[in-house]
C-alpha cells in the first residue's frame, strides 16, 4: 500500500471512530441500540399525545417520561434476569440501558419549553418529534459511516432506516 493509500485509510478509521463517538456521546453510552429503541418510543408517544387535540406538552412530557422510565427498568430487569440474579449485574444493567431515557432529553426540553410558554404549547409536540426523527437520522447516518459506507449510500440507506422507525413509532400509536 502506497503512503497516500496509507493516509485515505487513516483519515477512513478515523472519520469512522469519530462518527462512533458522536452517536455515542447523543445515545448516552456504547449500547447505541438502546438509544435508538427509546427515540422510536419518545417519537410514538409523543404521536399520540399529538394525536388528541386537547393534549398539551406537560402531560405529554410527563407521559413521555414515565413511559421511558418503565422501559429503561423493565430492561434493566431483564438484564438482571437474564445474568443469574447476582448484585455485580445491577448497576450495570441500569447503566447499559440508561440511553433508552437518555435518547429523549431534547424532545423533552422541547416541551419543557411549550409547557413554559416559549413555544406554543400544541407546535412543541410537532418540534419534539421532528427533533427525535433528526435524532434517529443521526444515529444512523453516523453507524452507516462508522461502518464504512460511503456518503451517497449512507444518506439512502438513513433515509429507508428512519422511515422504518417512524413506520415502527406510528405502529405503535396504532396498536397500542
Amino acid at each position: 500500500m502506497s503512503e497516500a493509500e496509507h493516509k485515505m485509510a487513516d483519515h477512513a478509521d478515523a472519520t469512522a471512530a469519530g462518527s462512533l463517538l458522536v452517536v455515542r456521546r447523543l445515545a448516552g453510552g456504547a449500547n447505541i441500540a438502546t438509544g435508538v429503541y427509546g427515540t422510536i418510543i419518545t417519537i410514538a408517544v409523543i404521536g399520540a399525545w399529538y394525536a388528541d387535540p386537547s393534549s398539551g406538552s406537560f402531560e405529554t412530557l410527563l407521559s413521555v417520561l414515565a413511559t421511558l422510565l418503565v422501559f429503561w427498568v423493565a430492561h434493566a430487569y431483564s438484564h438482571i434476569v437474564g445474568s443469574g440474579l447476582t448484585q455485580a449485574h445491577i448497576v450495570p444493567a441500569f447503566k447499559h440501558d440508561w440511553p433508552i431515557v437518555q435518547s429523549s432529553f431534547i424532545s423533552l426540553l422541547i416541551l419543557g419549553l411549550g409547557e413554559l410558554g416559549i413555544i406554543e404549547e400544541r407546535y412543541s409536540l410537532l418540534v419534539a418529534i421532528a427533533t427525535s426523527g433528526i435524532l434517529l437520522a443521526v444515529f444512523c447516518l453516523a453507524m452507516l459511516r462508522a461502518a464504512g459506507k460511503k456518503w451517497f449510500q449512507s444518506l439512502v440507506l438513513t433515509v429507508v432506516m428512519v422511515a422504518l422507525g417512524i413506520f415502527i413509532a406510528v405502529l405503535e400509536i396504532k396498536l397500542g
